[in-house]
């Protein structure tokens, strides 16, 4: 038989469920398209029970950005590939397959429905998560010489998230794999278009 939960473990749970339950409809739907009544219910609680532990929707989403992002940031650290398009095609891997929403949509839905102080937490986070390795990269470029003088790391690191965002968004919509769609994106950033 197993030992009932503790009052601190059955809160603790109750936080993890209300987390993954919200992860999933506001990655499904969009910050918009949720309610918390709609969360609430398929947790199996009341919505006072739900305020208790998030005193709003959008402190229940940053809450769940926080959790989210652990793993991608875990995964974009953890690659080690010594050339730089193979690194790249990598990060790019990870943002695709640990992000199954439409990063636009998340974009422009906190720049209209957030107050200006969760909007800088949620940027905060954003640039922690998803810019700075991207950062990183094209500033060791930079360090080797291999950057082009007239753009600077953030522009390429913005322009990376820019267009994995849009092939992201563009993913639901198709029935074939992006698989190997990274080469050709990673050459594409790194090399253009125009025949050298």
């Amino acid at each position: 038989m197993m030992k009932p939960r503790s009052r601190k473990e059955e809160l603790e749970w109750t936080r993890n469920r209300i987390l993954q339950v919200a992860e999933d409809l506001f990655m499904e739907k969009g910050f918009r398209a949720v309610t918390t009544r709609e969360i609430a219910a398929k947790c199996e609680i009341t919505q006072p029970a739900l305020y208790y532990h998030y005193t709003d929707k959008q402190s229940l989403y940053i809450a769940m950005l926080h959790r989210f992002v652990q793993s991608i940031q875990k995964k974009l650290t953890a690659i080690n590939e010594t050339t730089m398009a193979k690194r790249l095609e990598l990060m790019l891997e990870v943002l695709a397959e640990e992000h199954p929403s439409s990063i636009m949509m998340m974009i422009h839905d906190i720049s209209v429905e957030f107050k200006e102080e969760n909007q800088r937490k949620i940027y905060s986070l954003w640039r922690e998560t998803y810019l700075e390795p991207f950062l990183h990269l094209f500033e060791e470029m930079r360090s080797k010489g291999e950057l082009r003088d007239s753009i600077e790391p953030e522009e390429a690191a913005r322009f990376c998230l820019l267009t994995i965002g849009q092939t992201i968004s563009n993913r639901r919509q198709r029935t074939k794999s992006l698989a190997g769609e990274y080469a050709l994106l990673v050459d594409l950033i790194l090399h253009g278009t125009k025949k050298s």
